[in-house]
């Protein structure tokens, strides 16, 4: 029964069991079940925290000393998660627990970026359509939030020269976007943006007629 995978816990805890038998996880339909006590009674009874406490306060240094190492390999990381993160332990633990949306997300990931304290966004991170969304997403952040522009349709007169548009996704460290799913500012902009595909609306003179219409 998966219940009595807490005494075998118990054991390994107390030193008296290295780990579990290597069949422990074999069985399908109880592996989950079995992963969910022990992560809880580690949470639970061993730590004594909430749910969410435990969210907030578990740590790789904790993860290490409660010998959960031996469950969360059968946990697969959320394509967010750093190499040190361990949150996503505990959300297996609760599926009931409240979850961020994908805009949250990704928004948590390229504020990291941004702050330095990822060096990179995950792998494989802005390809297939979901990639797509969290391009879209970023980009939006960054031209509503950190450039402040009040509308869209003001793109072309940042982008329609390649080295300034080079220039403000290196700054704001979306080049690659342009590196790993578009040809081009242009093209990203435009993908984006369908109805900014018009020729005219990049040409210089264009953008110099809709600056001085701005004044």
């Amino acid at each position: 029964m998966p219940t009595s995978i807490i005494e075998r816990y118990k054991r390994i805890l107390s030193g008296d069991q290295k780990r579990f038998s290597p069949y422990e996880f074999e069985n399908i339909q109880f592996r989950k079940k079995k992963i969910q006590l022990v992560l809880r009674y580690a949470i639970e009874t061993v730590k004594q925290w909430t749910p969410e406490q435990a969210r907030e306060q578990l740590t790789m240094k904790d993860v290490k000393e409660l010998k959960l190492h031996l469950v969360s390999e059968f946990i697969e990381p959320p394509i967010e998660a750093k190499a040190d993160d361990v949150y996503y332990l505990v959300e297996y633990a609760y599926p009931y627990l409240p979850r961020p949306t994908e805009a949250q997300k990704v928004l948590w990931v390229y504020q990291e970026v941004l702050a330095g304290k990822r060096k990179h966004f995950p792998l494989h991170y802005f390809q297939s359509v979901k990639g797509e969304e969290r391009a879209k997403i970023c980009f939006e952040y960054m031209w509503k939030e950190l450039l402040q522009v009040k509308d869209y349709k003001d793109l072309p007169r940042l982008f329609y020269k390649t080295e300034d548009a080079y220039s403000i996704l290196r700054k704001f460290k979306l080049k690659i976007l342009v590196d790993s799913l578009y040809f081009s500012p242009f093209d990203l902009v435009t993908e984006m943006y369908p109805d900014l595909a018009d020729p005219l609306l990049w040409e210089e003179g264009a953008v110099k007629e809709i600056l001085l219409q701005k004044k």
